[in-house]
């Protein structure tokens, strides 16, 4: 008896150890539509629109923090070149960075309820890039939309962009 038990016994420990790992490893991750409802103003977000008549969106001192860290973290990566392949830990450590410092923007945001649904509808698309990331091939496109997330940013947002004017290379 004692010799059925014990292989049952370690395998209900390691289904629990694993268990208890994915849940774990699922409250890290951080989804699209998890980031976008966690935030406060995320009743408006679907219907988001640019400033009217070309005007931008304002910026504040968490929304520019937050930019220069995803900025400094793609250019990294790339090491000014768009066009370089990245080996799979340099990408790993790109989706992380993304996601890390989109999760500072969602908890950190300060901004008007107008300029906020035109940040997290940017932030969506950069975290469908980050999503891409993890899967090989996807992963250029994911790039590209991460990149193209950061050129929108100053076209959406005014200025200063950038915490301690730093203004991206790529």
């Amino acid at each position: 008896m004692k010799a059925v038990i014990q292989p049952l016994a370690w395998g209900l420990a390691l289904a629990s150890i694993l268990a208890l790992a994915s849940g774990v490893a699922l409250d890290v991750v951080v989804s699209p539509a998890q980031a976008e409802s966690s935030h406060h103003h995320h009743a408006s977000h679907a219907t988001a629109v640019p400033a009217a008549n070309g005007e931008q969106w304002p910026t504040d001192a968490p929304l520019r923090e937050g930019m220069t860290r995803l900025q400094r973290s793609v250019e990294a990566a790339m090491a000014g070149d768009p066009a370089r392949s990245l080996s799979d830990a340099e990408v790993i450590q790109l989706q992380k960075d993304v996601e890390t410092h989109i999760s500072y923007l969602i908890e950190n945001c300060q901004l008007p309820e107008q300029a906020d649904a035109a940040l997290h509808l940017l932030l969506t698309d950069l975290l469908k890039g980050a999503e891409a990331l993890s899967e090989p091939e996807q992963r250029e496109q994911g790039i590209q939309r991460v990149l193209e997330g950061l050129h929108r940013y100053p076209e959406l947002f005014a200025a200063p962009h950038w915490s301690e004017s730093h203004e991206p290379a790529i």
